[in-house]
């Protein structure tokens, strides 16, 4: 079975998906896109020999599409998603779930009303074989009791238009998620700090770097560094502290280049580079999980809407500086 996708949200990670779509995944075709910007939705759209269309909601129950890829800005995916679930076709969408964990729960209610999960969220750092290695140590036991967590998000740079409540929704998102991934336990607190000293080349309104400090339900501490403006690349890092052993992540590089400056690894640029691989996998787990009539699997709505609720509490602290505790509800049985 062949999937026909409709793309809403022709910007950087929608146009980098299409790529993928057209080079990389089986069983799918791109049939039609969606922006608001039109002329930028037609010239993609002749470019992929798709449909072009204008306004999200119109795409999502037309014909010409089985499936929903959502790649739109945060503050859209509610609406897109909660279309999508009403038309009844699975969804990909890109993280956040939404910006709030109260949108995010009217999300959980209609998919719950519908009966069958049909949303995988993009959050494709489950399915780096980097991160995949690090959760198999973990479940081993070689690493003994987990005491730690090291991390850090660093961007070489940020546009204008970034603002500092990004570095928590949109920048330590995939901290969050990641964290619950690998310890398979929920955060229950919060606190991010803004050090005295920040970079010179942090635009005026940011406070560049940040710190957030996680804990987890048996006690895991969990400190990430939140930089947007290293310049030197788009370096992810985790170190998981355990009692036996520590495990951390490399650089994923292929190669390593001596010269007379020395040893060195290549550090990716940009997260489409950094993660090319993670990508491609969550996607083709998506297409394969329509093509083989299974309910969808991957990240889940609920894993989002969780991931929200320590953001809610994440910004609430970069406002007062204080720690703010994470209060997760029973988890629905569709998601268990």
């Amino acid at each position: 079975m062949s999937v026909n996708i409709g793309l809403i949200g022709l910007g950087m990670i929608g146009r980098d998906h299409l790529q993928r779509f057209s080079t990389v995944i089986n069983n799918a075709q791109v049939t039609a896109v969606c922006d608001i910007n039109s002329g930028v939705a037609d010239t993609l759209a002749q470019h992929y020999q798709a449909t072009a269309f204008y306004d999200a909601i119109e795409m999502i129950n037309s014909d010409k599409v089985d499936a929903i890829f959502i790649c739109s800005i945060g503050p859209a995916h509610q609406e897109q998603i909660l279309a999508a679930i009403k038309a009844g076709k699975p969804i990909f969408c890109e993280k956040p779930l939404t910006p709030t964990a109260a949108e995010s729960e009217t999300i959980i209610e209609a998919e719950t009303a519908y009966g069958k999960r049909l949303l995988q969220l993009g959050f494709m750092r489950r399915f780096d074989p980097g991160y995949v290695a690090l959760k198999q140590s973990i479940a081993s036991g070689e690493l003994g009791d987990i005491l730690l967590m090291h991390c850090a998000h660093r961007n070489p740079s940020v546009p204008e238009n970034y603002t500092q409540e990004m570095a928590i929704n949109d920048s330590a998102t995939h901290e969050i998620d990641i964290i619950r991934y690998l310890l398979n336990e929920n955060i229950v607190s919060v606190r991010v700090d803004k050090p005295r000293k920040k970079t010179s080349r942090a635009l005026p309104h940011l406070q560049d770097p940040l710190i957030a400090i996680f804990e987890t339900e048996s006690g895991v501490r969990i400190d990430d560094e939140l930089f947007v403006n290293c310049q030197y690349g788009y370096d992810i890092c985790c170190e998981v502290i355990g009692e036996n052993a520590i495990a951390s992540l490399t650089e994923q590089a292929l190669t390593v280049t001596r010269s007379a400056n020395g040893a060195g690894r290549h550090i990716a640029k940009t997260c489409m580079e950094r993660f090319a691989t993670a990508y491609d996998r969550e996607v083709q787990n998506f297409i394969d999980d329509i093509s083989n009539g299974r309910e969808m699997s991957g990240p889940s709505s609920w894993d989002g809407y969780v991931v929200a609720l320590v953001c809610d509490a994440g910004l609430a602290s970069l406002k007062d500086g204080l720690q703010h505790a994470v209060t997760v509800p029973p988890r629905p049985a569709l998601y268990r």
